[in-house]
């Protein structure tokens, strides 16, 4: 009466192993595809002479610290701070550089080299 339930029952005992051992393995994948994104990226700011700050600086990645919570999340969320910039507006503002733009070309240079 319960031959299909017993069945299926030991195939799962049966495959459980390799599911856990592959899981392990795509986990172990997963995490060394991002170590070498990492490394690549550090190699590619290494090859324009960047700091990390620099670099930074030249994403709009701004350390910001976190707001208090606020009671009105609406209105909160409505408002725009002086200290927030999109990144359109920091392009416009570091646009007239020479010296951002001589960078960002390189940038761009070393970044389709790397894809």
């Amino acid at each position: 009466m319960f031959e299909k339930l017993t069945r299926l029952r030991a195939e799962l005992e049966r495959i459980t192993p390799r599911y856990e051992e592959i899981t392990a393995k795509y986990e172990d994948i997963k995490a060394k595809i991002r170590e070498e994104e990492v490394t690549q990226i550090i190699g590619v700011v290494d090859k324009v002479n960047m700091t990390p700050e620099q670099l930074a600086e030249y994403l709009g990645v701004r350390e910001e610290k976190k707001p208090a919570p606020s009671k009105n999340k609406k209105s909160a969320q409505g408002k725009k701070t002086a200290e927030t910039k999109t990144a359109d507006e920091y392009a416009e503002s570091s646009a007239g550089s020479d010296d951002q733009n001589t960078t960002n070309v390189g940038m761009e240079d070393i970044l389709n080299e790397s894809y």
